[in-house]
């Protein structure tokens, strides 16, 4: 599950979907449904039908500490995530954030350095910055 590099340990996706349902329990029903559809894990399609929908809601809620929770586990996992975490975080998650660019502007003061950077770098792609 976990890969050591000189180490620093590195986070695979099924650790990183691990982590997150064990942070964020709410999302435990839509994954063993996904699974079962599914017969396996397909993180984008996990995370875009979970966290994806309802992040920009979240976001104009205000909810400071579940929003400073999921961008801090965000920030976490693109610091220790192998290349398909932070795939999944830079062109599911922060991708969906940019197509909305209010939800986006709110979004930022809840990033940290990295999550800033990968935002940066998705929105520069598809030409919205």
């Amino acid at each position: 599950m976990e890969n050591r590099l000189e180490g620093i340990i590195i986070i695979t996706v099924d650790v990183f979907t691990k982590k997150f349902l064990e942070l964020f329990p709410e999302y435990q029903a839509s994954y063993i449904e996904h699974i079962e559809f599914n017969g396996e894990l397909l993180p984008h399609v996990f995370f875009g039908e979970t966290l994806n929908e309802d992040l920009p809601a979240l976001i104009n809620s205000g909810k400071e500490e579940k929003l400073r929770s999921i961008f801090d586990f965000i920030e976490f996992m693109l610091k220790k995530g192998d290349t398909d975490v932070q795939e999944v975080i830079t062109l599911t998650i922060l991708a969906r954030l940019g197509d909305e660019p209010e939800i986006l502007k709110k979004a930022l003061k809840y990033m940290g350095t990295e999550t800033r950077k990968a935002s940066k770098e998705i929105e520069t792609f598809w030409g919205r910055q």
